[in-house]
């Protein structure tokens, strides 16, 4: 096969763009991948609750916010078939399968997650702190410090996405 050969109907990809907007809901960045194709059209791939993996225009995936535009990657054999196989997999979104997860497939081979990775870390290591230092240790003071040391690190890491 060749790279790209009928991929979009017969347009060459020939590069794609790490994207993040804020989202509607205000908790966390969603993440798309812009595909910029020879002729100057671009689609963005990305994967949400109401439609899982699928392609939109610009405008539709920024749905009226700013597009924050992070690094741009060749489009590679291996990018290429990356996104063809989730284009054609029904996994269905989930937080260990959002559109951050996606992305990093797409262009590593591997779904992770910074937004995800970032709020879990800050959350155990608060609850942690809060644990040693708390002299009332009951669970819902631990329940409580999670959610909050959680909350934070999702918070930092949205910013981080949404810096340009």
């Amino acid at each position: 096969m060749l790279l790209n050969e009928n991929m979009f109907t017969e347009q060459l990809l020939v590069s794609v763009t790490k994207v993040y907007r804020k989202k509607v809901s205000g908790l966390v960045a969603h993440a798309g991948l812009m595909l910029n194709f020879e002729q100057g059209e671009q689609l963005v791939l990305h994967t949400n609750p109401e439609r899982n993996t699928h392609l939109s225009t610009i405008e539709e995936f920024s749905d009226g916010e700013r597009l924050v535009i992070k690094e741009c990657f060749s489009a590679t054999q291996e990018v290429v078939e990356r996104i063809q196989s989730r284009l054609f997999t029904d996994l269905k979104y989930s937080v260990f399968n959002n559109c951050e997860h996606l992305v990093n497939e797409v262009l590593t081979g591997l779904p992770t997650s910074e937004q995800l990775k970032t709020s879990l870390t800050v959350s155990l290591v608060g609850t942690a702190v809060v644990a040693c230092k708390a002299a009332n240790r009951n669970a819902t003071t631990l329940i409580i410090a999670a959610l909050v040391f959680g909350g934070l690190g999702l918070y930092l890491e949205k910013q981080n996405q949404l810096s340009s």
